[in-house]
């Protein structure tokens, strides 16, 4: 289980501020950044590093031996890691973001299921929950208002 909750709470929550950073600055007239560019675009590079990462530590779990039976952790994280990585190197950014907002969904539904088995704490997963909703709402926002 894990232990500093204090700690991976505040990562997971200020991690999603380039998702709001993305969603609410065009709305002050601020389209893109310096150096980084359309804030759409580095919303959606964030977003493709994230369900990286949240797509690995699903590895950790399953070879740290605490995963579910019948979820093959390796197969799932693959399939969605590939499929943001198609979508962002092979369609439109829309495109893109729509599919990360999708695996931002099934990869909280695989660690609801690894809480229903006891491999992690239900404050992660409200955390989880949490960090997911202000990203895809995010996300959303950015699609509506391209």
């Amino acid at each position: 289980m894990m232990q500093d909750g204090k700690l991976y709470t505040f990562l997971a929550l200020t991690g999603t501020i380039p998702f709001v950073a993305g969603a609410l600055l065009p709305m002050f007239g601020v389209a893109e950044l310096p150096v980084l560019g359309a804030l759409d675009f580095v919303a959606g590079s964030y977003g493709l590093a994230i369900i990286c990462f949240l797509a690995g530590s699903h590895w950790g779990t399953c070879l740290s031996g605490h995963s579910v039976s019948s979820l093959n952790l390796f197969v799932i994280s693959n399939v969605i890691f590939l499929a943001v990585w198609f979508a962002f190197i092979g369609a439109s950014l829309e495109w893109a973001i729509g599919t990360q907002i999708i695996a931002f969904l099934v990869l909280l539904l695989v660690d609801y299921r690894l809480k229903a088995s006891g491999v992690i704490s239900a404050h992660y997963v409200r955390v989880r929950a949490v960090a997911t909703l202000v990203a895809t709402v995010s996300l959303l926002i950015i699609l509506l208002f391209k």
